[in-house]
């Protein structure tokens, strides 16, 4: 039977028994409790701590199975441990990321580490950090606090050192914004380029978490449930459907940080959009030349809200169409036609420049004559005046 010393001698050996036992200690296991400095000291490993804290690593890269994560992970921890001092200790978890159990008065060399890595694997690594602990038997709290750390990197986005101190406490969804499902769909189905539809994703999100972060779980459902709801408002206005890039709920649950699933959702979105563009276009010139008879026709009590609702379309959604189709907002548009209207009676009657301000739509005669002059260089008196002559 091999003696303690020589089995010792064995790095393998070694280094998978010192992996099991700081598994168990970061765990709480009670076994890896008793005789905690003997027990390290007996692996090789520093005993002596002021302030252990735990940090969690982990490589920003998707690996093709179980077998060669963990084999990557092995190469890591045993470049760590060659590279780092030996009062820390490196070893690979439970839950496939590396650990550091350091002293928190070394805390300083974690920005160093990360360099390192990177330039030596030459991908990013995400690393989160617990608060330090009065005593190593209590390393399990540093350990999970770590964890949760390592978690926001959904937020904050891969490669960065993310300290558990630095965390705000997550909002809850009270229930599904379906009001802004809506102002999406109709942003999307005004947007010409695929920067716009991008533009509207990042801003429904900015508006979900403008109190704070959502706890992730939160964010995944939200996520499908909106790419759900676009998808049926899609398919309920396309008259002949084309082939189109149906989402995967499985993949979009492995997405790990929140800018990988706007860019999802991007790209559903703009693969989904080929569904309507062969209705869309004809569409949007029909309710363009309606929404502009009807600001000829009424300019006197037309606004956006009364010629949205005869179009039947929301006044956001009539806005960003006008837009896009006409280059003009509605308001300049109605404010040309109103001004046209203007020149046409003071030209052909003999209305009183307040008479022709209230016939095409402004109850204030001095407003109007300001309008008036900036569009057309004189003001109503002296255009009257010029056709005149």
């Amino acid at each position: 039977m091999l003696s303690e010393g020589l089995l010792f001698k064995e790095d393998v050996i070694l280094t998978w028994m010192r992996d099991r036992f700081l598994r168990n200690l970061v765990s709480n296991a009670a076994a890896a409790k008793t005789d905690l400095k003997e027990s390290l000291s007996r692996l090789q490993l520093n005993p002596y701590y002021t302030f252990p804290a735990l940090a969690l690593l982990e490589p920003a890269v998707h690996f093709g199975d179980e077998h060669e994560k963990i084999v990557y992970l092995e190469r890591m921890r045993d470049y760590m441990q060659k590279k780092i001092s030996d009062s820390s200790i490196v070893f690979v978890d439970e839950e496939g990321r590396v650990g550091l159990l350091f002293s928190w008065v070394s805390k300083e060399p974690i920005e160093s580490i990360q360099v390192m890595l990177t330039e030596h694997f030459q991908q990013p690594f995400n690393i989160g950090v617990g608060k330090p602990c009065g005593h190593l038997y209590d390393i399990v709290h540093s350990y999970r606090q770590a964890s949760r750390a390592l978690q926001y990197k959904f937020y904050r986005g891969t490669g960065k050192i993310i300290y558990y101190n630095e965390l705000g406490r997550y909002e809850s969804l009270q229930h599904y914004p379906s009001d802004k499902e809506k102002a999406l769909f109709d942003a999307y189905k005004a947007a010409e380029t695929t920067d716009e539809i991008a533009e509207y994703v990042h801003l429904l999100y900015n508006e979900l978490l403008h109190k704070g972060p959502l706890d992730t779980q939160s964010v995944y459902d939200l996520t499908v449930r909106l790419l759900v709801g676009m998808e049926k408002r899609v398919l309920a206005e396309a008259e002949n459907v084309s082939a189109y890039e149906q989402f995967d709920v499985m993949s979009i649950v492995k997405l790990e940080t929140l800018e990988e699933i706007k860019q999802y959702v991007i790209h559903f979105l703009i693969g989904l959009k080929d569904v309507l563009a062969h209705n869309q276009k004809e569409s949007h010139r029909s309710i363009i030349k309606k929404t502009i008879h009807h600001m000829e026709q009424e300019c006197q009590f037309a606004s956006l809200q009364s010629v949205a609702q005869k179009v039947y379309m929301t006044p956001t959604y009539l806005s960003l169409l006008f837009k896009t189709n006409t280059g003009k907002t509605f308001i300049e548009h109605l404010t040309d036609i109103r001004i046209d209207k203007a020149k046409d009676m003071l030209k052909s009657t003999h209305y009183k420049n307040y008479e022709v301000a209230e016939r095409v739509g402004y109850q204030d005669p001095r407003y109007f004559s300001q309008i008036f002059k900036k569009k057309v260089g004189l003001s109503p008196s002296e255009y009257r005046e010029s056709i005149g002559k």
